[in-house]
This record gives structure tokens, C-alpha cells and sequence, in this order.
């Protein structure tokens, strides 16, 4: 298997695949290095990261199971 690796600083609008590759099985992978800064983010992601830092761990903790208290079964 033959890997090739290429950075494009300024992406053409295509790519040449060797001559060595052509009329093979090929996976082509494009993937982009930096997210566009000038998106704000959007949906549930952006709501989890606005909400304040504020409360206690404790605030969240689970009670403390008492039971039923007195319950008398039938014998």
C-alpha cells in the first residue's frame, strides 16, 4: 500500500492522482486544518458552553435512600 500526504496552503479546485494510482481501488480523504473562526457556534453545544459555572458537587448529589419507612407487608 502507497500512502501520499499533500498540505495545500490554498486548495485547487482539483486534484491530480498519480499515474502510479490511476485505475486502482483509491480511498480519497479531503479533511480542512482550521475551522473558520468567523462561525459562532450554534445548537446545544453552544447552550452547554453559556451556562455559568455556578453551584456545589453537592447540589447535584444523589439522596440517601431511607426505604419506605414503615410499611407493614401482608403476611
Amino acid at each position: 500500500m502507497q500512502a501520499i500526504r499533500q498540505y495545500y496552503e490554498d486548495a485547487p479546485a482539483s486534484v491530480d492522482i498519480p499515474e502510479s494510482m490511476r485505475h486502482q481501488r483509491l480511498v480519497v480523504i479531503l479533511q480542512t486544518q482550521d475551522a473558520p473562526a468567523s462561525q459562532p457556534m450554534t445548537g446545544l453545544k453552544a447552550l452547554l458552553c453559556a451556562m455559568p459555572n455556578v453551584g456545589d458537587e453537592s447540589d447535584f448529589a444523589r439522596q440517601a435512600d431511607v426505604g419506605r419507612g414503615d410499611v407493614a407487608w401482608d403476611s
